[in-house]
Formats: C-alpha cells, structure tokens, sequence
C-alpha cells in the first residue's frame, strides 16, 4: 500500500534540484553453497561481494515487540521529519549473518511495525545474487560493501546508498599458529605485514574483495604485493582447513571463521581491522544499505523509516539488558552454539553502526580505494551515490537521443525476447527513442542487414562479429546479453546412456568419439564448438562425422531417426528434446560446463562504428532499455508475463516454453557490462579455429555507451 505525504512532495522537489559473497553474503559453510563462485567474491563490477559474517537459515521466530531493554530510539531528526512510510511492505535481501542480524531484530522486535512497514525476506546468499534481486526489482533494499555498490553502479546501475551497518571492518586478518608467533607489538600492522611479505594468504576468491584487502596491506607497508602468492581458500571451514594444514600462512576472512580460528587454537589476529587497526587507504565502513535510485524517488519517507528502524535495532543489540535475548536471536538466526554465539557477538558488536548514517568522509576514503585498486574506473562524487537529509543530490543527466528511430534485427528466439520486450514494454520508447523490427532470420542476414544499414543493432555471437570485422566491415560490440552459451549439447537417446559423472564434459567426448553429430550448418558456429569440444577432451575433430541438420525441429528429427547421434543446438530444441524423450545432455555449456577454450559470453549487442560514433546517447538508451529488459525477465514476478511472450512471439507454451525459460534465465547478463577477459578468450578461440585470421584487442572492436 502506497500514500504519498507531505514530506513526499518535499522530497519529490528538493530531488529535481539538486541499488555477495557479498556484505551480507554466505558464509555459514554450507555445504551446498560452494567456496567459490556462489559465495561470489569475484571484483567484476556487478556481480561483486564477498561473504559477510556466519550463515544459516532465514527463518525468524516471528516473535513479538520485545519489552526488555529501550524501546525505539528517539531520534530527532528521523523522529520529528519522516512522514508515514509510502510503501508498507519492504523487501529485502537476507543472507543469515551477525552483519544482517539487525533485519532479524527490527522485524522479530516491532521496530519495523512500530514504524508502519514490515519486512518481507527474500534470500540472496551471494553476490551476484544481491546485485541480481536489487536491480531487477525482486527486492527493494540490500546490504553491501560500498566498493561493491560502486561497482554496481559502475556497471551503469543507479543503485544508491542511505544508511551505515558496519563502521570498521567484518573481514579480518588470521594468522596460522603453524606459522608460529610474529614478534610485533598487538596492533602494529605494519610490523606483521614486514613479516608475512612474500607468504602464502588464503582468500575467498581470486581478484576480489579480500584478495584487494590483502594487497592494499602490503602496499600500505611499502611491499610489492605481486611478491605474496595468493590462494582461494573459500568460506570459513575451508579457510581454517587450509591454515590447519598449512596450505596458507594467513588469511583474510570473516565471521564464523575469525573467532572460531582463535577458540579452537588454529590461528591469531596480530591486528584487527574490526578494531580499527590497518593502514588508512582501508580505513572506511564495510557494510551500508542500498536501494535503487527509483525506489527512493518514490519511498524516501519508507527509506528513511527503514534507517531509523535500523538505528533503533542497533541500540538494542548494543544494550548490556538485552545481551541473552540478542544471543537466542543469533542460535535462531545463525545456527550457531552458544558459547560461539557469545564469542561472536562479543568479537563484532563494537564494529556496528553507532548513528547509521552515511560517514561522507570514510565512503569517500573508499572510492578513492576502488578506484586505487581497479576497482572503479573513475571516481564518484558523494551525492551521484548517497541519499538522504542534507545530502546534496547529484543526478544524472538524462540522455537525448540523436537517432530517435532504429532499426533491429529481429529472430523469434528466446534471446530475441531481450529487444522484443525492451520495444513492447516501452523501456526504449520511455527514453525516447522508437525501435523498428526487421527479420533476420540467421548469421548471414545479421551481417547483411547491418552492414547494408538497413538496421542499427543486432544481436550476435562475438566470434561472428568479428568474423565480420575480419571481412573489412568495421562494425563493433557495445554490450553482453548472455554471459555463457546459447548453444548446448543434445545426446540421443537412441545413443544410450554415457557412463559419466553429469557435467564431466571431457568424459562426455571421449564416449563420443568418431560419432556422427548434428550441426546447425557446415563450418559455422555449432560445429566449431562442436569440434573445440573434442580437440579439448584430447581426441581428433577430424575423427567425428559432421551433418548439417539445421533448426531445432529437423535436429530433434535426426536425433530421433539415429542420423546423428548428438548435436549442438539451441532453444528450442535443448528443452524440446528433453521433454519429449528424444536426447538429455550429459553436461551443460549453459551452466559455465565445457573447457576454458569455450569460456565466453555467447551473445552481445552490437552496432556500426559510425553509428556509434554519430549517435552515443541512442546506443547508450538502447543498452540501458535492454539491461532493463533482462531485469524485467529475470524478476519472479513477472514469470507470467514473460511466458504471455513466449506464447505470442515464439509460439511456445506448457512444459516447453516453462523448460526453455527456467533453462536460460540464468545465462542473460546481469549488467550488461562486457567482459574483456572473457572476449579476448573468444578473440583467441576464434583464431585457434580459422574464424580469424589474427587477434585483434579489445579496445579494437568494441565501444562505451
């Protein structure tokens, strides 16, 4: 329920004068949630954070406003200026963790009803995940490292910050007892770092958050950080094995691990960053809340309800009166024992927010981190990323287009739903610009109909794009649709059964070997993957037959007759098959499955270098107009929605067109940002295959809207 107040008006004013791995992420070592790329703590903008603090489920004894301890704090400012809450149920990302527990608490102890509005939880355990339900509108409010949430909005996403969680740290510093004892003063971090220079130092992921804390620790100390080597060592528990067994000399972590290392004797903290040790490039606050920019247009007084109540959480997990129902809030929340519940509480309560208001001076400590250790391109100002009472406002500045009518090629395909929405939603003609459809109904017609002019964007595989820039056309990439592959592996079932571990791709081919395979067309994109796939299980491509069987149905055809004995295909042959018995694919490329030769995003946006040259605010309205698409199709409650089109642009519908949807959502971009590593791998690929005929640079063949 939405009412607009007084205050709204203000709000609405003063706005036009002037949102895992994660923060929050998991890291309850569940054994379901692996130590790498679920826990994301990967630095690629969106995607991005780490794990927070400890994890379990999210469910909440429902209990009612607790009467120990202090009631609401009476704030002034927030007390006296915030209207009734525009929007009474908020949603909200929820990673169980002692970072996160305030959520639990304003919710079990009526400070959120107290303020007019409750809590509805969605689970987001990772990263990507938080990123994912923010700005495709599954939920309204999320935690974050700020270095992550600039990332986010590096990726072109207008996510805001409005409140503090965390004011020092909730990563830290371990160090093995293996290791033996540091002969430095407690606290004196540049001391140890002289000491651990050139050791090994366990991190959650590769490049990301913690490895970034790692290096800014000896670069602070006046060492080279390339000198350290660096090894994932995922969550809690494969941490704290990985320093019991002495694969690592230290790591930087997060809660259960920190305290449990020290309790059960398998490592120390020389320093602590939660203690505001730590050189002051790391000196900021680890944890604030986000939302999109939308919804604080429209709910500032919730938002700021949503603060106080935080506030108010806060000053009741901090009173000594309240210490044993804060402990049976963390057994119900987190999972842990007691005494650990205790030692957790105890090692991180210090380090949590004190007034939750954004400290401008520490965030921007942090942008200029970020952007120190690549992980922002440029700095932001305070008021591009902040909101809130006396926080000057700085909004972005709307795009004019310079084309306001563009042609797009079109292809009844599930990938083709992205533009098809983005023009019958109305997110391209929102922004002013009218997209006209032309059919083309494969590769060639793509090339031709953009090099010809007759449209602008297209749609395409990056190693045929530049199979087209090869040729002398010099057309370009601007944005990534689907981050993996579109085409996928079918087996007959004819065939029989592989005996195989599912997903152990290099398996798969070896039982393969010398079959007869169905390929879209000879030479062209289904039987190069086709044959990168033998050539990297080891065998001979040549040794394999190649058929040309065309589109989905006259594929399904041949696997059913025994023509072939399996295909590379795409939608909606991959679900086809499998619903109606014909194949089953015994790994998935659309899962990130196959050899790291194939290790590429399967389909971006691309344009005419002129035309992106003549008209970069059209190209950037038709980037974002896409993104918003993907967003609109990724959000759970636009399921139906989405399947309606289905139905009416691809004619799918039932189990089929629910199987292609729930097989694929997942691939689509999560910001749209390109991927240079990524496509420099397609780049590489496709002139190990003949496609290309030498490398060309990133910077070469793609454009920035």
């Amino acid at each position: 329920m939405k009412t607009r107040s007084w205050l709204y008006s203000l709000f609405a004013i003063l706005l036009a004068f002037s949102l895992v791995a994660t923060a929050c992420g998991n890291d309850d070592d569940d054994p379901g949630a692996g130590p790498a790329a679920s826990s994301d703590d990967s630095g690629d903008g969106a995607a991005a954070a780490d794990s927070g603090d400890d994890m379990a489920d999210d469910s909440g004894d429902g209990a009612a406003a607790d009467d120990s301890g202090d009631g609401p704090a009476e704030d002034a400012v927030v007390m006296e200026e915030i209207g009734p809450p525009e929007d009474t149920v908020v949603t909200v990302c929820d990673a169980p963790s002692f970072t996160q527990i305030y959520a639990k608490v304003m919710a079990n102890r009526g400070f959120a009803e107290n303020r007019g509005f409750e809590i509805d939880f969605v689970a987001c355990h990772s990263g990507p995940a938080q990123a994912a339900a923010l700005v495709s509108g599954q939920v309204d409010i999320a935690l974050n490292t700020p270095e992550n949430m600039m990332g986010i909005r590096n990726a072109d996403f207008d996510v805001v910050m409005f409140a503090q969680i965390v004011d020092n740290h909730f990563f830290d510093i371990v160090v093995s007892n293996g290791f033996g004892e540091i002969d430095c003063p407690q606290g004196d971090w540049e001391c140890v770092m002289a000491v651990l220079n050139g050791t090994r130092v366990g991190v959650v992921a590769r490049g990301a958050a913690a490895e970034q804390i790692a290096r800014q620790l000896l670069d602070s100390a006046g060492y080279d950080p390339d000198d350290t080597t660096y090894i994932a060592t995922g969550l809690a528990g494969t941490t704290l094995a990985a320093l019991s067994s002495d694969e690592v000399d230290w790591a930087i972590t997060f809660e259960p691990g920190l305290s449990t290392a020290e309790v059960e004797g398998i490592g120390y903290a020389p320093f602590r960053l939660r203690g505001g040790d730590g050189p002051a490039e790391l000196d900021w606050p680890s944890a604030v809340m986000i939302t999109s920019r939308s919804y604080w247009d429209a709910n500032p007084n919730t938002v700021l309800n949503y603060r106080a109540a935080i506030l108010e959480a806060m000053e009741w997990l901090r009173n000594p009166d309240n210490r044993d129902a804060v402990i049976e809030e963390m057994l119900g929340y987190l999972g842990l024992e007691a005494d650990m519940a205790e030692i957790v509480f105890d090692n991180n309560i210090g380090s949590m927010t004190v007034t939750a208001e954004l400290d401008q001076v520490r965030i921007e400590n942090n942008v200029n981190y970020a952007v120190g250790r690549g992980i922002l391109g440029a700095a932001q100002e305070f008021g591009e990323f902040a909101v809130g009472p006396g926080i000057d406002v700085i909004l972005p500045a709307a795009l004019v287009p310079e084309a306001t009518t563009v042609g797009i090629c079109q292809a009844p395909s599930f990938n083709g739903m992205i533009a098809h929405i983005a023009v019958e939603e109305g997110f391209l003609s929102d922004r002013g610009v009218t997209g006209e459809f032309i059919q083309c109904p494969s590769g060639p017609a793509n090339a031709a109909a953009l090099i010809a002019g007759e449209v602008q964007f297209v749609g395409n595989t990056p190693d045929n794009m530049l199979g087209i820039r090869n040729a002398g056309f010099d057309v370009v990439m601007f944005q990534q649709l689907v981050d993996k592959h579109f085409f996928d592996i079918v087996v007959s079932n004819n065939f029989g059964p592989i005996d195989c571990e599912q997903g152990d791709w290099q398996c798969a081919m070896q039982e393969l070997e010398g079959t007869n395979v169905g390929v879209v067309a000879r030479g062209a994109a289904a039987e190069q993957i086709a044959r990168q796939l033998i050539d990297s299980a080891g065998l001979d491509p040549d040794g394999a037959t190649y058929i040309a069987t065309g589109l989905s149905g006259t594929t399904l055809a041949a696997l059913s007759s025994g023509e072939v004995d399996w295909a590379i295909t795409f939608e909606p042959g991959l679900s086809q098959a499998a619903v109606d018995d014909i194949g089953y694919a015994p790994f998935a490329l659309r899962a990130g499955e196959g050899p790291t030769e194939l290790d590429w995003p399967s389909l971006v946006n691309t344009t005419s270098r002129e035309f992106a040259e003549e008209n970069p605010n059209t190209v950037a309205i038709f980037a974002r107009a896409s993104r918003q698409a993907m967003d609109f199709m990724r959000n759970p409650a636009n399921r139906e929605a989405v399947l309606a089109y289905m139905r009416d642009f691809l004619s799918l519908e039932g189990a089929v067109a629910e199987t292609i949807f729930d097989s694929n959502i997942g691939s689509l971009s999560l910001n749209g940002a390109l991927q240079p590593a990524r496509l420099q791998n397609n780049v590489d690929y496709a002139v190990g295959r003949g496609i290309l005929e030498e490398a060309q640079d990133f910077d070469d063949f793609t454009v920035s809207p």
